[in-house]
């Protein structure tokens, strides 16, 4: 968020597009699809847009 805290991160295998867009200058923004809990912790599931 615009204060630094981070909910979560894109696991490496899943990255190597997107980091390749923004090695290219690109902008990404991801929006929550789903959350839920699962045992003692929050699962986030997020897409990821291109910013054109």
């Amino acid at each position: 968020n615009a204060d630094g805290v981070k909910i979560g991160y894109v696991p490496k295998v899943d990255n190597v597009i997107f980091s390749r867009l923004m090695d290219a200058g690109k902008l990404l923004f991801g929006r929550i699809a789903s959350k839920g809990m699962q045992g003692n912790w929050l699962k986030i599931d997020i897409r990821v847009y291109l910013h054109e």
